[in-house]
């Protein structure tokens, strides 16, 4: 009996531990608006409490609000210089204090966001991503700098990213000077398996810290959203334990209409036609109101569930899915040229599936319901959060982009007038003939 008890006292201790750990990670998304519901189905499958992105290729004409994660978070770094893709965004659980650190950055080939995340305790979470084409020392150099700095803060620190480095690979040219660097600022390098699977693996994403004693559950998890795998670690004693989101509504669950309206044809309305105010009038309408919706419509108070987009539910998307991870698993088994090219186009074809199974929601809401389509819209589509500011740098902003803002709105109509003409213009297209082809 006492061996027992003192099991269970074990156990409910480390279940609480566990509860506080915070769980962070990182994932090269390679196009992060090409897969928002797969990021958001990763969020919700590995209770992630702070994701690290890389290579996310958004671009200044992407606003925050228009990338949706109910429940998180995104605070983003945009790759300044007009060459497409990179970037890195940091998401984290809006429950979480947070703070963008400003760390002194030269124009090196190293994209980075550093950010202070605060609960039950403080840690610095650092995303970052370097290109295989940028050389490898100055970034090194750069990175090096970076850590120097945020390590003064005396505080856990976590630099989580694609630093195209593969470590597995000792004899390979950075991988010596890197981890020396590491070692002189006592770091620790915690992944140890590849993270970019396929013929030639390596291990490229990596999970840098000063505190290796703070964390555990380093892993590699396979993920199907990219040619990279999802890494993660729990950092223990800095959450606090959750309390659920909730809010206040009216229950129509068990509402009888038919009831509802007789009572209210039955009550007596005489103080509200008697009134001599418009005050007085308002006020002997609740009262007479109230009662019979608190009566039919209780009010009772509910958890607040971050929802997926319900296309995700789609027999196709699913099979489309289970299709991915069984090419993935055939990959893995039997690694060449063909399985991989069969993985890839797997992995296209989930997102294919999504976005006709969006598309396909969205019409059908349309045709039945045009303010539901709209309320379907702001949930799934449009963050209700405030917008965040996003890093820039110590760079200055664009100084030509009032004008030009104001050059499109004076030219916009002319413009539209213009094309609309021409249109009218153009003679009418013939309709091709039923089966004919090009």
């Amino acid at each position: 009996m006492i061996s027992f008890r003192l099991g269970r006292q074990v156990d409910i201790r480390a279940a609480a531990e566990l509860s506080c750990a915070l769980k962070i990670g990182h994932l090269n998304v390679r196009s992060l608006t090409a897969h928002l519901d797969q990021v958001n189905l990763l969020l919700l499958r590995e209770q992630l409490d702070v994701l690290c992105l890389s290579e996310t290729w958004l671009t200044e004409t992407v606003d925050s609000t228009a990338i949706l994660f109910p429940g998180y978070t995104i605070c983003r770094r945009d790759r300044r210089k007009k060459k497409i893709g990179g970037g890195v965004a940091i998401l984290y659980r809006s429950a979480l204090k947070a703070e963008q650190l400003r760390v002194p950055a030269d124009d090196s080939a190293v994209e980075a966001l550093w950010m202070q995340i605060s609960s039950r305790s403080t840690i610095v979470v650092g995303a970052v991503y370097r290109p295989p084409s940028g050389p490898t020392a100055p970034a090194i150099d750069c990175l090096h700098n970076q850590l120097m700095h945020v390590l003064a803060r005396a505080r856990p620190t976590y630099l989580l990213g694609d630093v195209n480095i593969d470590v597995s690979q000792s004899a390979k040219p950075g991988v010596a000077s890197y981890t020396q660097h590491l070692s002189d600022l006592s770091l620790k390098q915690l992944i140890t398996e590849p993270t970019r699977p396929g013929p030639t693996p390596s291990l490229i994403d990596h999970l840098v810290t000063n505190r290796p004693d703070m964390t555990t559950g380093v892993r590699v998890t396979p993920c199907n959203i990219s040619d990279h795998d999802l890494i993660t670690a729990l950092v223990a004693d800095v959450k606090t334990q959750h309390v659920p989101e909730t809010i206040t509504v009216r229950s129509t669950r068990r509402v009888n209409t038919d009831a509802l309206c007789l009572d209210l044809l039955q009550a007596d309305w005489s103080q509200l036609y008697g009134a001599d105010s418009t005050t007085n009038m308002w006020n002997s309408f609740l009262a007479t109101w109230n009662p019979i919706i608190d009566r039919h419509m209780p009010m009772r108070t509910i958890r607040v569930r971050n929802r997926l987009g319900p296309w995700l539910d789609d027999d196709t998307v699913r099979e489309a899915m289970a299709a991915r991870d069984q090419a993935r698993a055939d990959r893995d088994h039997t690694p060449c040229d063909v399985t991989e090219r069969e993985f890839r186009e797997s992995r296209n074809a989930v997102k294919m599936a999504i976005n006709r199974a969006s598309a396909a929601f969205y019409a059908s809401s349309f045709r039945h319901s045009r303010p539901r389509t709209w309320k379907s819209v702001r949930q799934f589509l449009i963050s209700s959060q405030k917008t965040q500011h996003r890093a820039v740098g110590d760079a200055p902003a664009d100084p030509d982009w009032p004008d030009r803002l104001n050059r499109f709105f004076t030219s916009v109509g002319s413009d539209v007038a213009g094309a609309l003409a021409e249109s009218d213009s153009a003679p009418p297209e013939t309709p091709d003939a039923a089966g004919s082809s090009v």
